[in-house]
């Protein structure tokens, strides 16, 4: 009977552990809770093929106009990153007949020698095995400064051909970040700008900071209605429209050319090989997901320390808001984000992101109410919460922020007393 009640108390406290998982945007009336639905921490050896395959989500393994061909072996992981190297190396392929872009030939004046093509670039892709459809979707990032390297990070639905980029980055341009959408009808025709005129939505958003010289971390709420992207917290673009077609997450790098829209290419000064790394991705919900999470999914979030520090995600600024992307209206409540998650038994991570949410207070309780630990946190991005040490049970975790308590419960678990917890 004893170790039945201590399996059941363990099943309770793991299960509530799979809540442990939140994020919640801070705006100036409210806080929006999300729960960790999908993603990848990159904390293995090798690519996890559950989640991604190599290429394009239908199959593209090349970029002929852009003399770009894409390798698995430029995709690695290491340290919990995923890093995509870009090459100046030369490959003659045979393509098929599918691969062959006509047009660009003729455009170009290049020739198939034998049916084959000289590619002067390697670089790699991944995308999702799984589509989705609304969600936040976050990366964590850093980018490089060489000229002409075009990192990106974007969702597409096949036909109709719905696409949201959530960013392209180019290397000489490493204080900007660009953002875009793309589908049949609208997309192509949005109101705004110059004496209101219909143009392509889109545009560069120049921020204070050098992206290339930290990490950085994008967010992108997708929803029925709206797009709205954040850049370390902070609100800097909106896109009224609706995007129906679920649609496959691709992350890849590539390299520009001189006479197309991300022009300039590469030139004298590029350094090879480059690198665009990835700390992890995250995709969440605002449906409570705990059920579908495994129930030591700690262990997923265990290499999230590796590489932070305190960098400027509490206080990166905007160096204008690029009036056609930013909607004022939609976007001024936004104020930060906070998240929450298990990175071992008893020991959680809180993160912060935002310029104007000033202290954050923590504290623990139990569930009668009584204060165990109080914390405060102030121009720090990153938080270890370590309770390893307090007895077991489930606590409340109260984070007082901008004017508002967030509350979350969170399981204290002993192992040494708990010998099922180590056999799972």
């Amino acid at each position: 009977m004893k170790n039945l009640f201590k399996l059941n108390l363990l099943l309770l406290f793991v299960s509530a552990a799979g809540f442990a998982q939140v994020s919640w945007q801070i705006k100036k009336d409210t806080a929006v809770k999300w729960y960790y639905y999908d993603g990848d921490e990159f904390g293995t050896r090798f690519l996890n093929t559950d989640i991604w395959k190599f290429g394009m989500p239908w199959g593209g393994e090349l970029e002929q106009s852009l003399n770009l061909l894409y390798k698995n072996e430029n995709v690695t992981q290491a340290d919990g990153h995923m890093i995509i190297t870009t090459k100046l190396e030369k490959n003659r392929i045979k393509l098929k007949p599918e691969q062959i872009d006509s047009a660009y030939l003729k455009r170009s004046g290049k020739k198939l020698i034998d049916g084959e093509y000289d590619f002067d670039y390697t670089s790699g892709v991944i995308s999702t095995m799984k589509r989705y459809k609304y969600g936040l979707f976050e990366i964590r990032f850093k980018s490089n400064s060489q000229h002409g390297t075009w990192p990106a990070f974007w969702v597409y639905g096949g036909d109709p051909n719905e696409e949201i980029d959530f960013f392209e980055l180019k290397g000489e341009r490493n204080n900007q970040i660009h953002v875009d959408v793309h589908c049949p009808n609208g997309c192509e025709n949005y109101k705004g700008g110059f004496l209101n005129l219909k143009r392509n939505w889109g545009g560069w958003v120049p921020a204070k900071d050098n992206l290339s010289q930290d990490w950085n971390v994008l967010s992108t709420e997708w929803q029925p209605g709206y797009v709205k992207w954040y850049l370390n917290g902070q609100p800097i673009a909106y896109f009224k429209g609706d995007f129906k077609t679920s649609q496959n997450l691709i992350i890849n790098s590539a390299v520009a050319k001189d006479n197309g829209a991300f022009s300039p290419g590469p030139d004298a000064t590029t350094t090879w090989p480059n690198t665009f790394e990835v700390d992890y991705v995250r995709i969440w919900s605002k449906e409570d997901t705990v059920v579908s999470q495994p129930k030591n999914d700690f262990q997923r979030f265990e290499s999230s320390p590796a590489g932070l520090s305190n960098n400027n995600l509490y206080k990166t600024e905007l160096k204008k808001k690029l009036k056609f992307v930013y909607n004022e209206k939609e976007l001024s409540a936004d104020e930060g984000s906070i998240t929450l998650l298990p990175i071992g038994i008893s020991k959680y991570s809180i993160s912060v992101e935002g310029k104007n949410l000033g202290p954050v207070k923590l504290e623990v309780c139990t569930r009668n109410g009584d204060k165990q630990l109080g914390v405060t946190l102030e121009n720090t991005n990153y938080f270890i919460l370590d309770m390893k040490d307090y007895p077991t049970g489930l606590y409340i975790l109260k984070i007082k922020v901008a004017g508002k308590t967030l509350t979350h419960e969170i399981p204290i678990l002993d192992p040494a007393t708990m010998p099922t917890y180590k056999q799972q």
